[in-house]
């Protein structure tokens, strides 16, 4: 087995650029699945790749897009290395899919709740179709928590409407399909360009983790220093992120097909995001596996700590201390 990205912080500047492979010694393939393009995960393994901090660690990482499910599926039958859906691979966890979170991209969920202008609050969005995603996946559970704290019970008082993915729920409120929807960076700072009004930030009601790294359980039994390599090579990307504003936000435009104001606004929100040296936050992950059993109808308790392992991911960040 293989291993997969993990990430950031001050210290990681620290980390030295080898634990090189031995002279004519072939790279290691890896294979990281995503479920899409997300601003707040993609940027952070295409600059660990475009600089080249992969490649000095031995490895040679392909990036596949693989759709929601299926992404964590391949995990789990070995065809990806590693996976970066959080939400699925929970899901996988609870179904008993022998799946672990090496550390986490994101310390928090960027989901925002925009409403066409003439909605001021949540209350007046009653008998209005909302737009969100599939039922009981982590959008949809933030929203029903959003519209509750508003008032509304999400299954009476609105139609909550399944449409894909963030592009689409962004254009259905701009045609006026819809009257509010969750959207996450880009499309929510386009629509506070647009004049959407913004309703609520998720994060002001529940607290969750964001992108997390995903890998099975004998991959990182049978090849723990893999793991490791890419690990320190994520904190590296992390940290050149940090100190390299202007390079990335070009790297945003071109990615995403973003003007520089938007891209400037992502840069912001995808710092604020990050994990702080790519630890896992328990009482984040908690609350997603407590979503996870209402969804799944699971009685019995199951604890973060059964699904986190972050051995390796202290392993590297001792190791980098102690080489400062």
């Amino acid at each position: 087995m293989r291993p997969i990205g993990c990430f950031l912080v001050a210290l990681v500047a620290s980390f030295p650029a080898n634990a090189p492979r031995a002279r004519g010694q072939s790279p290691q393939n890896v294979v990281v699945s995503y479920p899409s393009k997300s601003i707040t995960s993609f940027p952070i393994l295409d600059t660990a790749r475009r600089k080249g901090f992969f490649q000095q660690q031995g490895l040679n990482v392909n990036l596949v897009y693989m759709r929601g499910g299926l992404d964590i599926k391949a995990v789990v039958t070995g065809d990806a290395d590693f996976g970066t859906a959080t939400t699925t691979a929970i899901t996988a966890f609870l179904a008993g899919a022998p799946v672990k979170i090496v550390c986490s991209y994101n310390s928090h969920v960027d989901q925002v709740l925009y409403s066409q202008s003439k909605y001021r609050t949540i209350a007046q969005l009653k008998g209005q179709p909302i737009g969100s995603v599939n039922p009981g996946g982590l959008v949809d559970m933030l929203l029903r928590r959003v519209l509750l704290a508003g008032g509304l019970n999400p299954d009476r008082d609105v139609v909550l409407l399944g449409m894909g993915g963030t592009p689409e729920r962004y254009q259905a409120l701009k045609a006026g399909n819809i009257a509010a929807s969750m959207l996450s960076s880009p499309h929510s700072f386009r629509a506070e360009k647009d004049g959407f009004y913004k309703l609520a930030a998720t994060r002001d009601y529940v607290d969750v983790s964001g992108t997390a790294v995903v890998a099975h359980a004998e991959r990182m039994k049978k090849q723990p220093d893999m793991v490791k390599k890419f690990i320190r090579a994520s904190l590296r990307s992390m940290a050149y992120m940090r100190e390299n504003k202007a390079e990335t936000v070009q790297m945003i435009m071109h990615e995403f097909a973003m003007d520089q104001e938007i891209a400037t606004m992502a840069y912001s929100q995808l710092m604020d995001l990050l994990s702080p040296e790519g630890r896992m936050r328990l009482d984040a992950f908690q609350i997603m596996i407590d979503f996870g059993r209402a969804a799944q109808k699971i009685d019995r308790p199951v604890n973060a700590n059964q699904l986190i392992d972050s051995a390796l991911l202290e392993d590297v960040l001792r190791e980098g201390a102690a080489k400062r």
